[in-house]
This record gives C-alpha cells, sequence and structure tokens, in this order.
C-alpha cells in the first residue's frame, strides 16, 4: 500500500510539474507574441494587386505599359483608370462607357485629350515649345474650332 500511495505521489509530482512547465511556456508564448512589432525600414515587391471579394483584380501597383503606376480596374476586368510613368513622359487616363480623358506630360510638351464612347477624340489641348493648341471635333472627327488655325 505504501509503495502504491509513493508511486501515485511520484506521478502527481511530475503531472504537475508538466502542467506548470506548459503554463509557463504559453505565457512566455503570449508575452513574445505581444511584445512591439518594430517598422521596417522598406518593403520591396515587384507587384501588388488589390482584389474584390470575389478574387478579381481592382487596383495594380507595378508594370504599366513600358513604365509603372496603378492601374484600376472595374468589377468585369475592365481597365478604367491609370497613373504611369514611362520613359516617353508620365500619364493619367480616366475611361468611363461615357468616354475618356487622357494626360500626358512629356519632354517635348504636353497635352490634354477627351474622348466620346466611341474612343473619338473630340477635345485636344497642346502645348509644346513652339506654341499652344485647343482643338475641338465633331463626331464624325472634323474639326470644328481650332485656336491658332
Amino acid at each position: 500500500m505504501k509503495e502504491r500511495i509513493h508511486h501515485l505521489e511520484t506521478k502527481c509530482r511530475r503531472l504537475t510539474m508538466a502542467v506548470t512547465a506548459m503554463i509557463v511556456l504559453g505565457i512566455a508564448t503570449i508575452c513574445i507574441a505581444a511584445s512591439p512589432n518594430h517598422a521596417k525600414e522598406a518593403i520591396q515587391v515587384s507587384k501588388i494587386e488589390i482584389v474584390d471579394t470575389e478574387g478579381n483584380v481592382r487596383i495594380r501597383l507595378g508594370r504599366a505599359d513600358d513604365g509603372y503606376g496603378v492601374v484600376v480596374y472595374d468589377k468585369d476586368g475592365k481597365f478604367r483608370a491609370t497613373l504611369t510613368d514611362a520613359p516617353r513622359g508620365a500619364g493619367m487616363q480616366l475611361i468611363k462607357d461615357g468616354g475618356s480623358i487622357t494626360m500626358l506630360a512629356m519632354n517635348q510638351g504636353s497635352g490634354l485629350t477627351i474622348r466620346d464612347s466611341d474612343g473619338k477624340s473630340r477635345a485636344m489641348m497642346l502645348q509644346q515649345e513652339k506654341g499652344s493648341q485647343l482643338i475641338l471635333k465633331d463626331g464624325e472627327g472634323k474639326s470644328t474650332f481650332s485656336v491658332p488655325e
């Protein structure tokens, strides 16, 4: 009987030590996980994509045409807006079913183009070293107003 009680006491002591060790380990894990997360100096990736709840890419930061920039897509995956910088110039484009607006800044000048829903240029404002120009066109593509002519 004494031997049996001694055996049970030994088992109880070992079990108490094991439970105590598990509690200490758990507390240490929580303390380590709760320690401050120091900010990194930089994060480098070649592309970042933001997706909607269905997994469709809605915004992409990264390669765009010959340069890099931000590209925005609608829910159907159609390109809708961009802000890019490329070797030939920087540009911004906004597109919706009613038309589009494109702005470009290049080494030789800059410009703004407004297109209708068919993609035809309807208004252009151009600036170059030799001067500026404003052009308005009708739905057929004929110039209706131009300064200077």
